[in-house]
């Protein structure tokens, strides 16, 4: 099947195997970045010379392709470093009061995690949705923790660490029926899967531009304009008035974003999200399921390899899998793939409450995109024989 390697800048040695902690970057990423930095090299929405104004038609042009990418209000989105900081500024920007309720589940990253727990010295009160042994999560059981205190819903769209499917559309309707905000962690998900705002029913979104081809540092939150969130914080670029004792912030996205942002990052970001739009969404999933099977397939063919949650690719969003070698412990499993030619992820991921439930201190993730192909895959059959018989 064919890749797509020649839209991206690819590093010499292991086959690249850790896209779900970081997308190799799109080659038309780093130019766009290089032409800002040597043509249009100015400050956004300061100045009346030419080079700001180059550079602010850049930038700008961006929320447009966000728009478009997502089908939704170009004012209903804001520059961020990257998930994390989008999560915590919902977390921060929104009005609690002792007694809210904020449900999360337990297959998230530490990003979607960490916010809500620290709302608890405010009085806030956590509710988990538990996912089964498979990493799936139902509507019926997030509905039996719904109540009338219940301020916010909050869940990935995909584990970063079992990959399973996860019923965005289905939660969001049930959260919001009962009158709660949703937010969906979208890190693990934007990079492969189209997603439509107008169909989703979520308040929030947040997704990080390294996991999609683009620069690290720069990310985007989508917030529905009626959603009452305020911006997490204040200063130049925000203020449509300010007096020495008082200030009007501006409409729409500017008040969100002081200071001087990101904007080779985010110029950078725009011109990922068009190699995306270019290959294709369809393509991308086609990939994704054929690799994921044939990686599946590997796994379970090798003696003493544990897969941890779905088995099949139905099931998955993500083209990743965990595992653990019998006998051989996860770090050292990765050091020794990293010398047969294979660059996996080893740990807990960033998310220890998930690990500890998967009765394992850590597993080994490997995660593939557009430019892996099947004869790295198979290739990565053999390095797990090799590594079993170890074990």
């Amino acid at each position: 099947m064919p890749t797509y390697s020649s839209f991206f800048s690819i590093p010499s040695g292991p086959a690249y195997f850790d896209s779900a902690a970081s997308s190799l970057t799109c080659k038309s990423s780093l130019e766009a970045m290089a032409t800002y930095y040597g043509e249009t090299r100015a400050n956004v929405h300061r100045g009346a010379h030419r080079f700001t104004r180059q550079a602010s038609e850049q930038y700008e042009a961006v929320y447009g392709k966000l728009a478009k990418f997502f089908n939704a209000s170009d004012q209903e989105f804001a520059a961020v470093r990257n998930s994390t900081e989008a999560i915590n500024a919902v977390a921060l920007g929104l009005d609690w009061k002792t007694g809210d309720e904020v449900i999360f589940t337990d297959v998230e990253h530490h990003s979607n995690l960490l916010p809500w727990l620290r709302l608890q010295k405010k009085g806030v009160k956590i509710k988990i949705l538990k996912s089964d042994p498979q990493g799936r999560l139902q509507a019926d059981d997030l509905s039996a923790l719904l109540s009338q205190k219940t301020k916010l819903v909050s869940f990935t769209a995909c584990s970063n660490v079992l990959g399973a499917t996860v019923p965005v559309v289905d939660l969001a309707k049930a959260a919001q029926d009962s009158g709660a905000l949703v937010c969906v962690d979208a890190a693990q998900y934007v990079g492969h899967h189209a997603v439509d705002l107008k169909k989703w029913p979520v308040d929030f979104l947040a997704f990080s531009g390294h996991k999609c081809f683009g620069p690290t540092g720069i990310g985007a939150l989508f917030h529905r304009s009626d959603s009452g969130l305020e911006p997490w914080f204040v200063g130049g670029g925000t203020v449509r008035d300010v007096t020495s004792s008082d200030y009007h912030l501006l409409e729409h996205r500017e008040r969100f974003e002081a200071g001087t942002p990101a904007i080779a990052e985010w110029i950078g970001l725009g011109a990922a999200l068009d190699v995306i739009s270019k290959v294709g969404h369809e393509v991308i999933g086609t990939h994704d399921r054929h690799l994921s099977e044939k990686l599946l397939s590997v796994l379970r063919e090798t003696d003493g390899v544990q897969v941890f949650g779905p088995q099949t690719v139905a099931e998955k969003s993500c083209a990743l899998s965990s595992f653990a070698v019998k006998g051989v412990p996860h770090h050292q499993a990765a050091v020794m793939l990293d010398e047969l030619g294979f660059a996996v992820r080893s740990g807990h991921h960033c998310a220890i409450p998930l690990t500890r439930k998967l009765g394992v201190d850590g597993t080994v993730r490997a995660s593939l995109h557009v430019y892996n192909d099947e004869k790295q895959v198979e290739a990565f059959g053999e390095a797990l024989q090799k590594l079993a018989l170890l074990g």
